[in-house]
């Protein structure tokens, strides 16, 4: 909620990479489409694949002069054209998988690659009448299996996600699985094998209780939460990979559209179900989990309720074009008799959906067959082979607008197949790529830099720092910016704690460079014993504001730890950059730069006051921007100093990316500070 995004054009840091692993991918040295320079005197590069296709198959042996290409109905002239075929049934041998995540990804920038997601709802899959298969991952295995061993070329990529992961959990690799059980061991983890709706508000219920319908009602609808978040946040992920097609094999017999229902919150009824009621306390049905406040659950369910996943499906529609994402579904169930009156039309507008889901963003709905493995052999034959044209934009008004590309053979004025549309970069983004400057904020997908040409909004701004964190090898840093007052958060990210790494301490170096290289500040700090983080305030030299700040982790009898992180412009004028703490129970409250978070954890924020304020809102939102009915308490303390607003947040009722927003004003000014964080 990678939220690292690139529905634009490719980066140069993107360019350099590609160049330098495609030697280490054992494939054919860059063509002229990869080789050729994305940026260039105040205008932009944009990648486009196309597919003309006659009888089903794209036709070979086409040129550039036999394309046309528009923008926004404008005429672009071709730059760079290559074509691209993919070959199967190629020896093992042939097969080099990536060593690691950021590995994966890098390979996934060259267009020469295919990449495909395959994802699986858990909740809305092989469904049959009323009942739900509990594993619908096994009617699925035999057919991925032959289409990764037998279908994909040497140079595709896949990876495996359910609506029970983090897009966190995506691991892009090449090697063929031959068997069912191989497959089963690919989604063997111990996070698929629980739903968190049964955690929270208990195992599903019958009878003729009505309690027992709305609460299968409302973890229905949280199982939807689920799988649309999941969904939002590959989406993105795979944007910010690389300009060309990427495709998700969506599993599922249903993506339902549900509006909102008040009807669940009033026959609800002033009380919350007593599912989640554990030795006398409001919990959740997981002992490992901490007790949740009947504000929180409360908050919870009006949150369901009220959420409009229709808007979510056009939405994900919309950014799935932007991003040149594909949706492929195929359902595991299959042929299916209606079993209860009136479940006919039901049926059908669900597979009117997926088919819209696969048309609106050029892929192929596998829908109303029994036949699975044709199916999965019909979505690699429509990527067997493609043409990726460039061009630099005529259009030099960066104001970060949506532009419709359209492609058409020359002569005939047929519009074929091809991307359908990119955001343009911001003037600043444009300027930033002039200076040969990281701009502000840049994100990074699996440790390689994105142009912040895909943060156009502060949301994307905001969600760019949870990957930079999840990319922290071994220490995440966070900076807090008040005025002029720079402070620096250490954390070690999680699988350095569960290492026991550092778990006897470190020393902590600080520098602060501008972007020419010169030092303007520095601090030491002690990483305690058993501690996980530590501030560091960052006393700044003169008038010149740093660019970026490098970290070193020392311990005696063990090698040294270098991360760095870059620093954004001074903060905002009513309130600055807020320090986070997460808490749970048994445990000291610990600052954050990693903003990830568990179930059990609470957050609390505390934003520097560098004004009086008159007003000042704290709303939790969806990683889209969507507010939720949740009222999340302010309040002011200056029992320290420095004025601070501080707000606190419970997590147990929240899985997947979130935005905390805080907005205050005086005088006319408004201030607007988002915070991000991810809950697993």
């Amino acid at each position: 909620m990678q939220s690292t995004r690139s529905a634009v054009v490719s980066v140069t840091v993107a360019v350099l990479t590609l160049a330098l692993h495609a030697q280490q991918a054992a494939v054919p040295k860059p063509t002229e489409a990869q080789q050729r320079p994305i940026f260039r005197g105040g205008t932009h590069f944009v990648r486009v694949d196309a597919y003309p296709l006659q009888n089903g198959k794209v036709v070979e042996n086409l040129q550039a002069g036999d394309f046309e290409v528009t923008e926004d109905g404008k005429p672009q002239q071709i730059e760079s054209f290559d074509f691209v075929r993919f070959d199967t049934f190629t020896p093992e041998t042939t097969r080099r998988d990536p060593a690691t995540q950021r590995e994966g990804f890098d390979m996934a920038a060259d267009p020469r690659n295919r990449v495909f997601v395959i994802f699986v709802d858990m909740a809305f899959s092989r469904q049959s009448g009323a009942v739900v298969d509990t594993n619908p991952l096994k009617y699925i295995e035999q057919p991925l299996a032959n289409f990764l061993d037998r279908i994909l070329s040497p140079v595709d990529l896949y990876g495996f996600l359910t609506s029970r992961n983090s897009t966190k959990d995506l691991v892009l690799q090449r090697r063929s699985v031959v068997t069912k059980s191989q497959i089963a061991d690919l989604w063997r983890a111990s996070f698929i094998d629980k739903d968190d709706s049964d955690l929270l508000f208990g195992p599903d219920t019958t009878g003729p209780d009505p309690q027992s319908n709305v609460t299968n009602a409302i973890k229905a609808r949280a199982r939807l939460d689920a799988t649309y978040s999941t969904l939002e946040s590959l989406v993105e992920t795979l944007g910010a990979i690389r300009q060309e097609r990427k495709s998700i094999v969506l599993v599922t017999d249903m993506l339902p559209r549900w509006t909102p229902d008040k009807s669940i919150l009033e026959k609800r009824g002033p009380v919350l179900p007593r599912v989640g009621i554990r030795n006398g306390k409001l919990g959740t049905s997981d002992p490992n989990q901490g007790y949740v406040d009947e504000t929180a659950l409360s908050a919870e369910f009006q949150r369901l309720a009220l959420m409009d996943f229709d808007r979510r499906y056009r939405d994900l529609l919309s950014e799935a074009r932007k991003q040149n994402v594909s949706f492929y579904p195929i359902t595991p169930g299959g042929l299916q008799a209606p079993v209860r009156p009136g479940a006919m039309r039901a049926q059908q507008q669900t597979t009117d959906d997926l088919r819209s889901l696969a048309s609106e963003t050029d892929g192929q709905a596998i829908v109303e067959t029994n036949d699975l493995n044709a199916g999965m052999k019909r979505i690699a034959d429509d990527l067997a082979a493609y043409y990726v044209l460039g061009y630099y934009t005529t259009n030099t008004k960066w104001d970060g607008g949506v532009r419709t590309i359209k492609v058409r053979l020359k002569g005939t004025g047929k519009e074929i197949r091809a991307r359908r549309q990119y955001r343009a970069p911001t003037q600043e983004e444009i300027n930033a790529l002039a200076s040969g400057a990281a701009p502000a904020g840049a994100a990074t997908v699996g440790g390689a830099a994105a142009s912040k040409v895909d943060l156009e909004t502060p949301i994307q701004a905001a969600l760019a720092v949870l990957e930079r964190a999840s990319a922290a090898r071994t220490v995440a840093a966070y900076p807090a910016i008040a005025g002029k007052t720079l402070t620096i958060i250490a954390e070690l990210p999680p699988t350095s704690v569960e290492a026991g790494k550092w778990k006897d301490g470190a020393d902590v170096d600080v520098i602060a460079a501008t972007i020419g290289g010169d030092t303007v500040g520095t601090a030491r700090a002690k990483l305690a014993a058993g501690s996980r983080s530590v501030i560091i305030p960052l006393p700044l030299a003169g008038d010149a504001w740093p660019d970026r700040v490098s970290l070193k982790l020392r311990s005696e009898g063990r090698p040294s730890a270098d991360e760095w992180v870059k620093v954004g412009a001074s903060g905002g004028t009513l309130v600055g950059d807020p320090i986070a703490y997460r808490s749970a129970p048994r445990m000291t409250d610990s600052p954050v730069a990693a903003f990830e978070f568990t179930r059990n954890e609470r957050i609390r924020l505390e934003w520097p006051l560098l004004k009086s304020v008159e007003n000042r809102q704290v709303r939790l939102l969806d990683r889209l921007g969507h507010p939720f009915a949740i009222d999340v308490p302010l309040a002011e303390d200056t029992s320290r100093g420095t004025p601070r607003l501080i707000a606190q947040l419970p997590l147990a009722a929240l899985r997947g990316d979130y935005l905390i927003e805080l907005t205050a004003s005086a005088g006319g000014v408004t201030d607007r500070r988002l915070v991000a964080v991810r809950v697993r």
